[in-house]
């Protein structure tokens, strides 16, 4: 897609939730200047298996040491050509690299600013240090859906590190729109402890109303076991359940006494599940998923990524695309979206450190003469 072609962005982030947000923006068409620091670069260039490809391909490197005067003046050198700047630093420390948003907005007010942080750029806990897991313990997020299990070691699920960089990327989409009618930039505050809370809005509001944060455990609606795997089946509204019984050959189930009702099922729920798995050993998982989806049942065989990544579905949806990089193809994820008959990938490479330093500078140089 190239619906921000000749946006340029200045991309300060590290690690994820930041480099999340500027892929999207890559995928649109912007150009990114990824500014690292010597060395080391984005502390995800060493993870293993393409943690740090996946979502800075088709980025321009640039080695700068904001440690130094001349890396800082390097760096407001290009935002003073930029759309967008964006930043994951601790709050405050934009300010002490000469990136405080009064100044920049003074100095070029049609420059869009946004800061990603844990808990805000103001407020009690804004210093806190934060990282995917602290945020989600502190928010309540992954006590919705890890309360009973008992391995301390078992951190959940990564996903408020990528949805709080799409937040930053719908803000600054939502800036730039309304720069064409202002004509001036914005200051955008993203934080993950707000992004918790969005995720996970209508637990948020159940459990301020005194219900539960969670869907809780439901005797029909479940990750039962077939004969070979596990398959994930909705039968939570009666004509579905119904459906399922006389499937799996068990229509004497809903009158059983202990199963009559839904009180009843809850109350008798690992029973009531023995006797459904009972049934879906029969056949495989895949065998119930043609079955059931027939049927009008939400149903699916519990798949590993690769698996379902390497779909005929994925591949016609044109969803995953392979670009290169200095250890070899990686293969990436492109838009959330498709918009007509864009492309939602990037024909582009991951960058090495410092790649594109010199060409940078040396156009930045171009242009102030």
């Amino acid at each position: 897609m190239h619906v921000l072609e000749n946006i340029r962005v200045i991309d300060l982030t590290h690690a994820l939730a930041g480099p999340m947000c500027t892929h999207q923006l890559v995928l649109l068409g912007a150009e990114v200047i990824k500014i690292e620091p010597p060395g080391t670069g984005d502390d995800f260039r060493a993870r293993p298996y393409g943690r740090f490809a996946a979502v800075n391909a088709g980025k321009k490197s640039v080695v700068l040491d904001l440690k130094t005067e001349e890396g800082r003046k390097s760096l407001r050198a290009l935002i003073a050509t930029a759309d967008v700047v964006i930043e994951n630093f601790r709050a405050g420390a934009a300010a002490q690299l000469g990136l405080d948003w009064q100044q920049l907005h003074q100095d070029f007010p049609r420059l869009i600013s946004c800061s990603i942080s844990g808990y805000g750029q103001e407020g009690p806990m804004s210093s806190w240090p934060a990282i995917e897991w602290s945020v989600q313990a502190i928010s309540g997020l992954s006590n919705m859906y890890m309360a009973d299990r008992e391995d301390a070691m078992d951190l959940g699920v990564g996903i408020l590190d990528p949805f709080t960089g799409y937040v930053a990327f719908s803000g600054i989409l939502t800036a730039l729109l309304n720069r064409q009618k202002t004509n001036r930039g914005e200051r955008l505050d993203v934080a993950m402890l707000d992004s918790a809370y969005v995720l996970a809005c209508g637990s948020v509001t159940g459990a301020l109303m005194g219900g539960s944060d969670s869907l809780g455990r439901r005797p029909t609606m479940a990750r039962y076991k077939a004969r070979d795997r596990r398959l994930f089946i909705a039968a939570l509204h009666p004509k579905w359940l119904a459906k399922l019984v006389e499937l799996i050959g068990a229509p004497d189930l809903l009158t059983d006494e202990r199963f009559s009702s839904d009180a009843l099922r809850q109350k008798n729920a690992d029973a009531f599940v023995h006797i459904i798995e009972q049934h879906l050993a029969q056949r495989d998982a895949a065998e119930w998923e043609t079955l059931l989806i027939n049927a009008g049942i939400p149903a699916g065989v519990v798949h590993k990524i690769e698996e379902t990544a390497s779909s005929q579905n994925v591949r016609d949806r044109n969803l995953i695309s392979e670009v290169r990089s200095e250890t070899g193809p990686v293969q990436i994820v492109g838009s959330g979206f498709k918009m007509g008959q864009e492309s939602r990938t990037i024909q582009a490479s991951v960058p090495a450190l410092g790649e594109h330093t010199t060409e940078v500078l040396q156009s930045l140089k171009q242009e102030r003469e």
